[in-house]
């Protein structure tokens, strides 16, 4: 693996900023809410894959899921670059 980038760019949706505003209200910049997410997904992702590699027989998790449905409105179809993506 190459060495890791100094500065990372994610693409800024309108859903992406309200959800930084609710992390920053606390005083934090984005920098520093963006790590700590970061590092809190990847705690639980080592906690699940410990988990699994205690219990034999029991798969890896590919990924960590966290169940949010009930956090979330349906999602409208898919249309394309309006949803700035």
């Amino acid at each position: 693996m190459s060495e890791r980038p100094r500065v990372l760019s994610v693409r800024m949706t309108d859903s992406l900023a309200a959800d930084l505003a609710v992390l920053q209200r606390g005083g934090l910049d984005a920098s520093a809410v963006v790590r700590h997410a970061v590092r809190i997904v990847a705690q639980g992702q080592r906690t699940a894959e410990r988990l699994a590699a205690a219990e034999t027989g029991r798969r890896r998790p590919a990924a960590l899921t966290i169940p949010t449905g009930a956090l979330y409105a349906p999602r409208p179809p898919y249309d394309g670059p309006e949803q700035g993506v």
